[in-house]
């Protein structure tokens, strides 16, 4: 199973309610998930606060720090296998990838999925599970005149993506997707699709936020609601 979230202020518990259907869909008494904030750089603020937050849901968390080089692909291996649910956090996509290309996490998370582990995440976190998606690499890096663009993902989920969907910023999707032929799946801020056997459904914490798919007919965009 995949829980894939478009966005929210996790600190603020706007994702509440998506969180712990996460810890809920494990079926486990006291899960251990596992956070991968690679995207973040490992920022130590965000994993105290995905900590306390799923301390408080029965969790017993644990982190995969990559980012300053004393993790080895094997020790990164271990802790992934451990997990019963992971939990990828948001920031810059591109190095995010990159990073795990080179412990191989890429290869440990796609073994995780075949484990029927609970995988989750939010913003780059969701982007991961996808073919590629709308990234703001560029701009979290700080680079000179930055653009969206594509970042490849994981591709267990057969779809691109746009997460933050409602966000003034994300107003250019529609314009990158333009020559796509792989159908999108859109989502907004405090909304998370689940994939599951082949099928996806939307769950909120936010019930005026909405998730879409969109593709491309003769007659243009189409966009559709999911539910």
């Amino acid at each position: 199973m995949i829980i894939a979230i478009g966005g929210g202020e996790v600190y603020n518990h706007e994702t509440y309610a998506i969180d712990q259907f996460i810890v809920a869909s494990s079926n486990i008494d006291n899960p251990n998930l596992l956070f991968i904030p690679t995207a973040s750089g490992d920022a130590q603020s965000y994993v105290e606060v995905i900590s306390d937050l799923y301390t408080s849901l029965g969790c017993t968390v644990d982190s995969l720090l990559l980012c300053e080089g004393t993790t080895t692909s094997e020790e990164a291996k271990s802790k992934i296998e451990k997990a019963d649910i992971i939990y990828v956090g948001g920031g810059n996509t591109e190095y995010m990838m990159d990073v795990w290309r080179e412990y191989s996490v890429d290869r440990y998370l796609l073994d995780a999925y075949q484990d029927n582990k609970v995988l989750s995440g939010l913003s780059a976190g969701s982007i991961c599970w996808f073919v590629a998606g709308h990234s703001d690499s560029e701009f979290v890096a700080e680079e000179e005149n930055p653009t969206f663009k594509w970042v490849k993902g994981l591709g267990i989920i057969p779809y691109l993506h746009c997460p933050h969907y409602d966000e003034e910023s994300r107003k250019d999707f529609e314009d990158l997707y333009i020559g796509q032929t792989t159908d999108a799946i859109a989502i907004e801020n405090q909304v998370a699709i689940v994939w599951q056997d082949g099928e996806m459904r939307v769950i909120k914490a936010n019930p005026e936020k909405n998730a879409y798919r969109l593709s491309w007919s003769e007659n243009g965009l189409v966009k559709e609601r999911l539910t």
